[in-house]
Parts: C-alpha cells; structure tokens; sequence
C-alpha cells in the first residue's frame, strides 16, 4: 500500500489505520521514534495500552501471529508488535545476532541476552545443552569474527536453564509471517514489526508492501562525502524536533561540539539535547559554552563511567561504580570483562603512542590538532597492524576476519583522544602487568569462594594506586 520515509510518516499517519500490517526497519533509534508514533495513532494507550501486546525478537513469534489473527472477544481493536526481528537475517548474518546477545551481555541484559541465544539456538537448531559439547561450540567459534567462543556463553546458558528460557522449535520466519499477512487479519488488528534490516528482495518485503505499510529508518553508516551528508541532515531534523518540543534555540557549533562527542548515536544526542534544554531554563538559547558544561555531566552508562575512572585512576569514583553497579544487578564478572576490555584497549593505545607513528604526534594537548593530523597517524598505524595480522592469518592458514586490534573505529575522534589521552597516564609495564593482575582475578573469582566485592575493589585499588 505504501513506503515511507521516517520524517514523513507523521503525514502518513492519518491513514495508519488503513495498512493492517507494518515493518518498520532501519536505525534503532528512528525505528522506536516511529514506532511510538504509528502505536500511539493506532491506540489511545499506545504501546503501553491494554490492547498493544509487545514482544522482543522472534522467540515467541508464532504466539504473536496467533494472538493478531484471533477474533477479540472483549475489545474491537488489537494491535501486536514484534520488536527487534531478525526475519530478515540471512543464515550469513548469524553472526549480527551474536553481536546483539554480546551487546545485551555486556549492559547486564541477562534475560534479553538468554532470548535472543534461544533464538540464535533455534537457527542452528542447538539446545543450550549443547553449548557445553564440541557441536555447539564449533557452530558458535563459526559464527564469531575472531574465531572464538564467546567468553559469555557459559553464563548466559546456566541463566537460561536456570531460569526456564526455552529454545523456540525451529521454522522458517519468513515464510510463517507472509502466510499471515497474505491470509489477512481480522478488522481492526494490526501487526507492526520493527527490524534493523530488510532486504527488499524478499517475497516478504513484497508482502508486506502489498498488504500493509513500510517505514524506512535506515541511515548510512559510512565515511564518504554523500553518507556524512546524509547523517547530517538526520541530526538536524532529530536535533530541531527535539528543540521545537522545549520552545529553544540551539548554536550550531554546540550541535558540533555534541556530534562530536557521541558521534552518530541519535540515542545519546537527543538525551544531551534534552539535558540542555532543561538546563538553561527559561533562557532561550542554548549556547556553545552550555554544551560543554553539560557534555561532561552526561556519562550515565554506569559501565561507562567505570571504566572511565579506571582510566583517569580515580580510585574513589570507580569503587563507587562498581558498588552501583552491583547494587543493581549487575554480575562480577560482567564487571570483570568491562575492565579487561579497557584495560585492552589502553595496551593498544599505549602501544601506538610508544611507535613511531605516535611519537610523530608530539602530544596530546589540542584536540582541534589532533582531528587534522593526528588522526591520520592512527590511521597509518592500525595499516600497519592490519598487515600483520592478515599475514599472521595466511600463515596459520585462517580465513581472513576483520581484527580488533584497530585503533580507528569510525565515528567521532574525540573519544579516540581521550583515549589516548588516558593511556598516557600509564606505562606499558604498568598495563601489562595490570592485565596479568585481571586474568588472576578472574580466575579466582571462578574458582574460589572469595567475595567478588572484595576481589574487584582489591584489583581497583591496586591499579588506580599505581601498586602493580
């Protein structure tokens, strides 16, 4: 019936009620602005009405076609959504949903992260007692860009059974969904399904076109001129929206200056935006000098803000982090890793500062510097790794997988400066030590019966001390 584009669907919305099924796809941020939109058309309620049921990904799926192709008996309108599907994923972007359960694992998703391993499960038609065999290892080790077992698998798997997850009998998604939307829905029910990606290939891209509605949310993600050009006229229409709500006025440096902090995360953006706009008050205008006061108060990933500390070797905030974080939840050994994983990427940015590369910088005191030239001489660097893991690769005979040991990740450079900036503040005798230090931790912390409070604090203190 018809194909949007996310900043015109409020003008497609006074027909929404016409289109009995919708895909939503594209940038997870503009899928849930739409989202919220088209629910909140199609019910008073929206998503949190009573006649709105949610589910996450495709593990209850058949469920959720069941329940919208069902006549209501108490009320003349229902509306199912299937958020975050992976219907669309070829069997050779399997390893897309292992990155999502990692994503899940490592902000403390524990329940979300066992779903979508279900899920994943499902697909390579494994049970979770097979994640401690050789069968479902391999499949998994397949699957993962460097070739390994995922170090959380076997948490996420003692969480699942503990906790009755399911593996959902296997089936083929696509072709169940198009038989539903083809067969027609009873008047008045709706199904809305939201995905990060859809190949327009698909006969189930067609159906959905023929019978219902399709909202576009995808934004480039690349480097070159045309895809720079595009994300910023997304910014600025996100920025704008964000900015008529409050009845303000933002300086376009200060725009800058935030995209340059968070990069192109429109999640992280609009939640500095909002920060802004409430803290200048009844001032009108938010200015460049706003926006660096308030960038600084803005790191609320509790992960985040710990291995930051970590970085600055500030003792006190980090041992206040952790106890937050395991106040709400959140398990030792997730912690654990969060600092292995900084820990990692201070080695490689040490590494660099110690090379010839790095030393060509002269510093780290200005960051304008820095984004002229300096990152150039990252660039040149992580060539240079680049070559010698792909030769380390052919050697050994392996298929060649992009390496993390790159120091350029795309996006902003600012967060690659401070970075930087804080691997300065240790030497490499320091690090690896420190490293050594984590990997005793964890073994201890798996092994013995030692408070894990006591063991993190231990090791926090140890290197924000300079005792390594």
């Amino acid at each position: 019936m018809a194909e949007l584009a996310h900043n015109t669907l409020q003008k497609g919305l006074a027909k929404a009620s016409d289109s009995p099924v919708w895909l939503i796809y594209g940038e997870e941020f503009l899928v849930d602005r739409s989202l919220k939109a088209l629910v909140g058309t199609l019910l008073p309620g929206g998503l949190g009405d009573s006649c709105c049921e949610v589910v996450e990904g495709d593990a209850e799926l058949r469920d959720a076609l069941e329940q919208v192709s069902t006549f209501s008996l108490f009320s003349s309108g229902k509306v199912v959504v299937v958020r975050d599907s992976h219907i669309f994923y070829a069997k050779k972007g399997e390893n897309k949903e292992l990155a999502k359960i990692t994503k899940a694992f490592d902000d403390g998703k524990m329940k979300l992260a066992a779903r979508r391993l279900a899920q994943l499960l499902s697909k390579l038609k494994l049970q979770f007692k097979h994640l401690s065999m050789p069968k479902g290892l391999d499949k998994l080790k397949a699957l993962s860009e460097d070739g390994q077992v995922p170090p959380w698998v076997g948490e996420v798997a003692a969480w699942a059974e503990a906790n009755k997850v399911v593996v959902p009998e296997p089936m083929d998604d696509q072709s169940l969904v198009e038989r539903a939307i083809r067969a027609g829905l009873p008047a008045g029910h709706y199904l809305v399904l939201t995905t990060d990606q859809a190949d327009k290939r698909k006969s189930l891209f067609k159906a959905f076109k023929e019978c219902g509605s399709i909202v576009d949310c995808s934004a480039p993600k690349g480097e070159r001129k045309a895809d720079k050009d595009q994300q910023g006229k997304i910014i600025d229409e996100t920025v704008k929206a964000v900015l008529s709500r409050y009845g303000k006025k933002m300086e376009p440096r200060a725009v800058k200056y935030l995209v340059e902090m968070v990069g192109f995360d429109l999640r992280a953006l609009v939640g500095d935006v909002e920060k802004l706009c409430s803290f200048v008050g009844d001032n009108p205008s938010i200015t460049y000098d706003d926006a660096r006061r308030i960038a600084k108060k803005t790191r609320q990933d509790p992960i985040y803000e710990l291995t930051g500390a970590i970085s600055e070797r500030n003792g006190r905030t980090a041992l206040a982090c952790v106890r937050n974080l395991l106040a709400n939840e959140t398990h030792p050994l997730q912690v654990l890793a969060a600092l292995v994983n900084q820990v990692r990427r201070l080695l490689l940015a040490r590494a660099f500062l110690e090379s010839r590369e790095g030393r060509s910088l002269g510093g780290l005191r200005d960051y304008n510097q820095f984004r002229a030239s300096g990152i150039n001489a990252v660039k040149a660097a992580d060539e240079i790794m680049g070559g010698r893991v792909e030769a380390w690769q052919a050697s050994l005979g392996l298929s060649k997988k992009k390496s993390d040991l790159l120091l350029n990740r795309g996006g902003s450079p600012y967060p690659l400066f401070l970075l930087l900036q804080n691997a300065a503040r240790f030497s490499m005798a320091e690090l690896t030590t420190i490293h050594s230090l984590l990997a005793d931790c964890d073994r201890t912390m798996k092994s013995s019966p030692e408070d894990p409070t006591v063991l993190l604090d231990r090791i926090i203190l140890r290197i924000c001390t300079r005792e390594t």
